[in-house]
């Protein structure tokens, strides 16, 4: 039975983001943060491994790059397709995000909200996207499943974000680990 890794996290700030929340300088920090992570679940669970994130510039794109790097399967999923994802999620990051994220679709499977995923009248396409991939990392019980978040503590920017995703598998009873991106 596999053991799902759920990661849910902040975007690399935008350049005139007023608040601070995961400014660019902290990327191989927090990249150090997750790969530790994903590494000390690779050897304490028995069971094999599979990853689940969107694909935002920041966070998302870091786990996916280290389960590659690890050789733990992951699979990449996403609001909308990825031409218009990457528009409001990556590109503003720059070129070299854009490329990051194209290579990983060559390399992940990844999978586009289901117009009828999700309860469509109460919520935005990101929390619906964010109880999507957390059904799917649920598939074996909470039990089965942790959550690693690159969290700064605060509240999002919208609904949909980090802190949502964190309440979320809370909810469920499944293991939530939080990375505080303000003390790295």
């Amino acid at each position: 039975m596999k053991h799902f890794i759920l990661f849910t996290g902040h975007m690399i700030d935008a350049k005139d983001r007023q608040a601070p929340r995961f400014p660019a300088h902290k990327e191989e920090k927090a990249r150090r943060e997750i790969k530790l992570r994903l590494f000390h679940k690779k050897l304490i669970i028995e069971s094999p491994l599979q990853g689940i994130a969107s694909g935002a510039c920041g966070g998302d794109i870091l786990f996916h790059e280290i389960c590659v790097q690890l050789g733990i399967p992951s699979e990449i999923y996403l609001p909308v397709p990825p031409e218009e994802f990457k528009k409001g999620s990556v590109s503003f990051a720059g070129k070299q995000w854009d490329e990051r994220f194209d290579k990983l679709l060559k390399q992940l499977p990844y999978y586009v909200l289901p117009e009828n995923e999700g309860d469509a009248a109460s919520m935005n396409i990101y929390e619906r996207t964010n109880e999507w991939m957390l059904e799917k990392a649920l598939v074996n019980g909470g039990k089965n499943m942790s959550l690693i978040a690159l969290w700064d503590g605060g509240g999002g920017d919208g609904k949909g974000g980090t802190k949502g995703m964190i309440n979320m598998t809370r909810e469920k009873g499944a293991a939530v680990g939080i990375i505080d991106i303000k003390k790295i």
